[in-house]
């Protein structure tokens, strides 16, 4: 009985510990995936401060960014190398992005 304890308690401890590794939220993938090259502009890639750079990418709409994840440079770089990202995720971390392009500086906030 006790084998089959420590048995059943190791399975739960692999499976809550996958769960955590796949339960990661759009600025841990930006921060682990994305910003080698969005914050050095490689290949391309428009920096996450430059607003102008992004404008017209999010003017064609979240489809189209989603999109690009497939069949743009980043398809080489994420789902090419990175298999383990779900689409889901993917959709995620561009949303998580897109709310940091559009979000005002932290400087030109109001205190009031």
């Amino acid at each position: 009985m006790k084998k089959l304890n420590v048995l059943l308690n190791s399975t739960a401890l692999i499976v809550l510990a996958s769960a955590n590794a796949q339960a990661q939220d759009g600025a841990t993938t930006y921060r682990q995936v994305c910003s080698s090259c969005h914050e050095t502009a490689a290949a391309g890639a428009p920096k996450l401060e430059d607003k102008a750079e992004w404008e017209s990418r999010i003017a064609r709409g979240m489809d189209s960014l989603y999109a690009s994840m497939h069949s743009g440079k980043c398809k080489i770089y994420v789902k090419d190398l990175r298999r383990d990202l779900s689409d889901e995720m993917i959709k995620t971390t561009v949303d998580y992005m897109v709310s940091q392009v559009q979000q005002e500086p932290h400087y030109l906030k109001s205190e009031y």
